[in-house]
């Protein structure tokens, strides 16, 4: 993990004692070699789009590193608390005849709440078939099963015009947010 994660949350005076900055991201920030022109806390959105762009690269770097170092802390956290405690939540629903579920776990003064959960997943051609042989018997499969429509954009931007013309009343796209990317030039142009 880098130092900037791993920092202090304060900087030294003087006389030795730290003292604490706002949060730990802005302590974070203050360690990153990130020189913004005005203090992390701030900043807005506003203030953004006026930065220096050489300013708003680097907090784009920033924001990636500490994403991905996060990520790596928050995995390291999950696992250091599996190995602690998922033997004994296990045995804990095995013994209620359940092997998902949530259970708790008293250590200390800390109730660990956890919750073991399921992925369902269900055999497609299987599915079709059991709603074949209940539309046959005079049943209606939809107070079984729920059945979902979708279509591949990739697919459907193949089709002839002649098929997705019906289609497209029944299709609504939604722009997504932008993504920026910010790629300083170098003289002759080119991105570095």
């Amino acid at each position: 993990m880098s130092a900037r994660l791993n920092a202090g949350v304060g900087t030294n005076l003087p006389t030795g004692l730290p003292t604490p900055l706002p949060t730990p991201l802005a302590a974070a920030l203050e360690t990153s070699g990130v020189h913004l022109p005005i203090p992390y806390l701030d900043l807005s959105a506003q203030v953004i789009r006026d930065l220096p762009l050489e300013n708003v690269a680097a907090l784009q770097r920033f924001i990636s590193e500490a994403k991905s170092e996060l990520a790596t802390l928050s995995n390291l956290v999950q696992a250091g608390l599996e190995l602690r405690y998922a033997d004994a939540a296990k045995a804990q629903l095995l013994a209620k005849d359940q092997d998902t579920g949530t259970t708790h776990i008293f250590d200390g003064d800390f109730d660990i709440t956890v919750e073991i959960g399921k992925d369902v997943k269900w055999e497609p051609k299987g599915l079709t078939e059991l709603v074949a042989k209940i539309e046959a018997t005079g049943g209606d499969p939809r107070e079984y099963v729920e059945i979902k429509y979708s279509v591949s954009e990739a697919k459907f931007k193949a089709w002839p015009q002649t098929l997705r013309a019906p289609f497209e009343a029944l299709r609504t796209v939604t722009p997504k947010a932008p993504k920026f990317v910010l790629r300083r030039l170098d003289t002759t142009g080119e991105g570095k």
